[in-house]
């Protein structure tokens, strides 16, 4: 009995057209798998979510509050009608220079990001040193600069 079900069903396949014809086709359901006493639905993609979160601290970061609330200048001039980027005092701030603070605290976080990754190569050791490399010059990178940001806005540093 084995041997006769093996030759019909290498004879006419999983699909057997001479019941419904060539033209109706049966879609295929993909339904849940329980996995390890969990079961795997399937789910929109996450990427979509976390694009719209970095979106939202991008803003809250880059002072999307403080802009709403306070009355801010958004292009800076001296009196002799230069552009300056960065207002002369750390209780004010330009759009400008918020959102150059907001790209920097960014590029020290995806530092953080890619240290934290780092770990997760250990067993590629040179791959892992190289994006720890590439990690530590970020956030270095971006903390230097939001130094030298506060630097010159509080008159430390003389540009």
């Amino acid at each position: 009995m084995r041997n006769l079900s093996e030759k019909l069903q290498t004879k006419f396949g999983e699909k057997i057209p001479w019941v419904m014809g060539e033209r109706i086709r049966i879609p295929r359901v993909k339904f849940p798998e329980a996995r390890e006493g969990g079961l795997s639905l399937p789910t929109p993609g996450k990427s979509l979510i976390l694009v719209l979160i970095y979106v939202f601290l991008f803003y809250l970061v880059l002072g999307g509050i403080y802009i709403g609330i306070r009355e801010t200048v958004t292009v800076g001039g001296d009196a002799q009608g230069n552009a300056v980027f960065l207002y002369p005092t750390t209780n004010e701030a330009f759009i400008i220079e918020s959102l150059v603070a907001g790209f920097l605290i960014y590029i020290a976080g995806l530092g953080f990001l890619l240290l934290y990754n780092a770990t997760k190569h250990s067993f590629n050791y040179g791959y892992a040193i190289k994006i720890y490399i590439i990690g530590g010059l970020l956030v270095i990178a971006g903390f230097s600069m939001l130094q030298y940001m506060i630097g010159v806005k509080t008159g430390v540093i003389k540009t």
